[in-house]
């Protein structure tokens, strides 16, 4: 009996370890946010309490940032295989393509499987906005963290396209940690 208790357990484990990692990489991203907002004076307002563990399914954006000139409206989008790759859909949805094993004779054979297509809500951007930040530039970030192996976009007719990151996507700039750090360090 013991055995399967121990065999439970390390499955269980197994299925929450993405999800440990994804815990992990969000407080490594609110702590990269709040240094680099300190070393240059920004602003940071976040919506609720624990912004960092927002996500995709959320309707309001998780985080403000403002800048001498800019307001970032950052929405969180989470990913928690490294492997996969994220596909967003023209009309506010999204999936998810893994790659699996198929076992041959001689190795394996990878295809790819893309996940059942999930809606995207159509994001509040202005939630909790303050009126004096209509003078300044505003950004829609949509912040994949962590990121995936990829990301593509389908539009409703034609194939797929790789999305670089700063590339706007239903009305949002896609970007990583990295990137939105990098951005943020180069903002007057």
């Amino acid at each position: 009996m013991e055995f399967w208790y121990v065999l439970i357990g390390i499955g269980f484990l197994i299925l929450l370890l993405p999800y440990v990692r994804l815990f992990f990489k969000r407080l490594n991203c609110a702590c990269k946010i709040n240094k680099l907002c300190r070393k240059k004076g920004y602003k940071k307002y976040s919506t609720h309490l624990f912004w960092f563990l927002g996500n995709q399914y959320g309707m309001n954006c998780d985080l403000y940032i403002e800048t001498a000139n800019e307001i970032f409206a950052i929405k969180l989008f989470g990913v928690t295989r490294r492997l996969s790759v994220l596909i967003l859909k023209q009309k506010n949805a999204y999936s998810i393509r893994k790659k699996s094993v198929l076992p041959t004779h001689g190795g394996g054979i990878r295809t790819p499987i893309d996940s059942r297509q999930k809606p995207i809500p159509t994001y509040n951007f202005r939630y909790k906005y303050k009126e004096i930040w209509e003078t300044k530039i505003p950004r829609r970030i949509l912040l994949v963290n962590p990121i995936s192996s990829g990301i593509k976009y389908q539009p409703s007719h034609g194939s797929e396209v790789s999305v670089d990151l700063g590339d706007i996507v239903n009305g949002m700039e896609i970007h990583s940690l990295s990137y939105l750090l990098e951005r943020l360090e180069n903002t007057l």
